[in-house]
């Protein structure tokens, strides 16, 4: 049988039952503007409630769970008698889940996972919508850009077993002291945290538009939403001058009430894909400080680099769906047609639908829109 250890975020920070933390409720971490559901919560979940529970989720039919995941990423079967230590990281307490990071001892092998614990009225919300949009889109779109789901249960405390990414890492928009205009930065855990040089930032969102627009579906308007960069869904890792980019979660794939609809002829193909693609465009553009702090604008230098990702993932998205190999240039030409003040309409209402008003990310929304897409309009101009 193996043996199961809890520890906060290190080795250094074990929790047992003896622990001050043992018996004492996760923190609550609800989305940044959002109302308090009228339905009374449930009692919320203690540090202990959380561990013993993936720790039974773990063990449950013989470890079957763990056993299957381990044979699957290793490619090679894999029986109890190979297990050895199973470790149990508290990772994050995010605004939907708090992910366990599991670190398992198999054939002398550290294997990683994660447990997305639903632990949240939100999280609850959402859990299952991930877990059918996280295995549609491995199997529509099998490249490696998001944790394969192994397992899921819906009791009290709703979770699934996926892939946890070794060596990537969340990044945030950092302000510098010596410049106006923010970094990207790394948390990789060191006491000093790793800054993006201009080449690996404008690869991260040159990968992260990629990978959104190659999601797309041009034929339903389907779509990966909601995300945020302040929420972590992107993770990274440095790879000489240039970066990996992965998306750890997936909240829903649909087509998003009120800025998109299922389109019924070319045109309105068409249309979906300037929404989408302005949508894309200022969510981009979107983080908190380090995460937690004052919503941030990214530089003006990542537009280039987002339109390259657009235009990358857009060639995929058409050719997987039988569109022809013009399809990218026909939306270029299909965008330059609009007039500059009627695409800053369309991107007036599509913030107007996604964003509070009251908040202070639709109030930068507001600062920044017409410079954005008056960018947008002259450098699609130029190339096309």
């Amino acid at each position: 049988m193996p043996t199961v250890s809890c520890f906060l975020s290190t080795t250094d920070h074990p929790l047992d039952e003896n622990h001050p933390l043992w018996h004492r409720p996760l923190p609550d971490n609800r989305l940044p503007g959002t109302k308090k559901p009228d339905r009374v919560e449930t009692d919320a979940i203690t540090y202990g409630q959380y561990f013993s529970a993936i720790s039974r989720f773990c063990a449950a039919g013989g470890w079957d769970r763990i056993i299957t995941a381990a044979s699957r990423q290793l490619e090679q079967p894999v029986v109890r008698q190979d297990l050895g230590r199973l470790s149990i990281f508290l990772e994050k307490h995010g605004a939907f889940y708090h992910p366990a990071r599991l670190q398992v001892k198999v054939k002398d092998q550290a294997l990683s996972f994660v447990v997305n614990v639903a632990a949240s009225f939100h999280g609850r919300n959402a859990l299952s919508r991930e877990v059918k949009a996280l295995e549609r889109l491995n199997d529509q779109r099998p490249f490696g850009w998001f944790p394969k789901v192994y397992s899921f249960a819906s009791d009290r405390l709703p979770m699934f077993l996926g892939d946890w990414f070794d060596g990537f890492h969340e990044f945030h928009l950092t302000q510098q002291p010596d410049s106006d205009e923010p970094a990207l930065v790394v948390w990789d855990g060191a006491a000093t945290r790793s800054v993006l040089s201009e080449k690996q930032a404008a690869a991260l969102y040159r990968n992260a538009a990629m990978i959104l627009t190659t999601c797309y579906d041009p034929l339903t308007s389907c779509q990966i939403f909601p995300w945020h960069h302040a929420a972590g869904d992107f993770v990274v890792r440095a790879e000489g001058d240039g970066v990996s980019v992965r998306l750890i979660t997936v909240r829903d794939y649909a087509t998003p009430s009120g800025i998109a609809a299922e389109p019924d002829d070319e045109r309105a193909i068409l249309d979906a894909l300037v929404n989408f693609f302005i949508h894309l465009s200022i969510r981009m553009r979107l983080d908190r400080f380090d995460g937690v702090k004052d919503v941030a604008w990214a530089s003006d230098h990542y537009i280039v680099p987002m339109l390259n990702g657009f235009f990358q993932g857009l060639d995929l998205t058409a050719r997987m769906s039988g569109f022809p190999e013009t399809f990218p240039d026909t939306f270029r030409h299909y965008f330059n047609h609009h007039k500059g003040t009627d695409l800053l309409t369309m991107a007036r209402r599509i913030a107007g639908t996604v964003f509070d008003q009251r908040t202070e990310e639709r109030r930068l929304i507001d600062r920044h829109l017409a410079r954005h897409i008056n960018e947008l309009h002259q450098l699609l101009a130029v190339s096309g």
